[in-house]
Parts: C-alpha cells; sequence; structure tokens
C-alpha cells in the first residue's frame, strides 16, 4: 500500500476512534447529570415528606392553642355562675357553656385525627430518608465506575493525539488537506474501505476502471458519490461487510 494511503488510514483509524471516545465522554457526563438528578428527586421527595409533617404539627399547635383559649372560657363561665341572678341569665351562661363544650369536642376530634396523621406522615419521612440513603449510596458508587472510565478515556485520548501528529507529519500537505476538509464536510469519516466494488461508506457501487485503481492501493483515489478517500479492503469469507456510515 501507498506509504501516504496507509498513513491516511491509520490518521482515520486515530480520528475514529478518539471520535468514539469523545461521544462516550459527553455520555459519562449526561449519566452523571442523571444520578444528580436523581438523588435532586430524592432529596426533594425527602423535603416534601417533612414538609407535610411539619404543617401537619404546626396545624396540631395551632388547634391545642385554641383548646386552650375554650378551657379558659370554661373557666370564667363556671366562675360566673355564683354571679348569675336571674334564670334567663343563667340559661344563656349554660348555652354559652354547651357551646363552648361543643367547640372544644370539635377541636379535640381534629387534633386526634392530625395525631393519626402524624404517625403517616412521620413513616413517609423514614421511607424518603431510606430512598435518599439508597440512591445516594448507588449515585456514589456509579460516580466512582464513571470516574474511573472518564480518567482511562482523557489517557487514551492523550495518547491518540500523540499518534495522530506523528501520522499527520508523514502525510504529503495536499493529501492531508483533503484529508481535513473530508473529515469535516463527512461527519468524521474521511477514509473508508472498498469490499468487493462498494465504497462501504455510502454503499454506492463503484464503475471498474475505478475499482481497479482503488485494489492496487497505489494512489489516493476517492470515491465517484460521496468523494472519500477509498482503499482496498479484501472481503474476509463467511464474515459479513462492516457498515462505515454514510
Amino acid at each position: 500500500m501507498l506509504t501516504s494511503l496507509a498513513a491516511l488510514v491509520a490518521l482515520q483509524s486515530i480520528d475514529s476512534a478518539a471520535d468514539a471516545s469523545r461521544r462516550r465522554l459527553a455520555e459519562l457526563r449526561k449519566a452523571e447529570q442523571a444520578v444528580d438528578a436523581t438523588i435532586a428527586a430524592a432529596k426533594g421527595e425527602v423535603d416534601a415528606a417533612k414538609g407535610r409533617w411539619q404543617e401537619g404539627q404546626t396545624a396540631r399547635r395551632a388547634l391545642e392553642k385554641d383548646v386552650a383559649g375554650v378551657d379558659a372560657r370554661l373557666t370564667r363561665f363556671d366562675e360566673h355562675k355564683a354571679a348569675v341572678k336571674t334564670n334567663q341569665e343563667y340559661t344563656a351562661l349554660l348555652h354559652e357553656i354547651a357551646t363552648a363544650k361543643g367547640e372544644k369536642d370539635r377541636l379535640e376530634e381534629q387534633i386526634l385525627v392530625l395525631m393519626e396523621d402524624a404517625d403517616s406522615l412521620a413513616a413517609d419521612v423514614k421511607r424518603a430518608e431510606a430512598e435518599l440513603a439508597r440512591v445516594s449510596k448507588e449515585g456514589d458508587q456509579t460516580r466512582a465506575g464513571l470516574a474511573a472510565e472518564r480518567t482511562a478515556l482523557e489517557a487514551e485520548l492523550a495518547q491518540l493525539s500523540a499518534r495522530r501528529a506523528e501520522h499527520r507529519a508523514t502525510i504529503e500537505a495536499r493529501a492531508l488537506a483533503t484529508y481535513d476538509q473530508l473529515l469535516k464536510v463527512r461527519r468524521g469519516l474521511a477514509v473508508a474501505p472498498m469490499v468487493g466494488e462498494i465504497c462501504m461508506a455510502c454503499h454506492v457501487r463503484l464503475r471498474p476502471h475505478f475499482t481497479q485503481m482503488i485494489r492496487r492501493n497505489e494512489g489516493i483515489v476517492q470515491c465517484e458519490s460521496c468523494q472519500r478517500i477509498l482503499y482496498f479492503e479484501p472481503a474476509t469469507p463467511g464474515a459479513p461487510a462492516t457498515e462505515a456510515g454514510r
């Protein structure tokens, strides 16, 4: 194979590997964001559960304060009994006492309901906290794995960058310029194999004249359809051709 063509093939392999590593790094960032979102949602559930429990406690204290006010009124009514002089006044006082006792019964019933709700709300808080602990632990483990993979990918990218510079230095300027332009306009794929008579990038069947030139691997020949630089790769018996993408 022509030296410059072999270098272009190797360069394409390096650039493709680097692109795959960069895509994976982007996936890792999304995975980390997903972990953060899951933990944030669990924290939100804890805060919401605690908020509902606290609202119940606040409402209960308010009702208990109202009960204390009613008890104070009942005490005054009892103290006022001795001062009542007429039956009409006594009847009115009894009505006030009955009304206050009815109000107290209603308030105490509401307090009982809130006390029962408090147990359920407290259980909700515990469940939410347990779920937060679980997702936080799993999140820490996931982050550790993602961090290790990121470190490996960054090291791999550094190695690929060094290898890329070495290969580029061996390629004739005109061929390299063609490669760079194709790499930009063809979504990262400038060099592709021809298998049989097919460009494995665009899957177009090439004319015999071109296939003969490409089979020799002795020059820079571009696909008539997609303009990518082609090289000949004999088909492996029994193995399906690998798609390089469009």
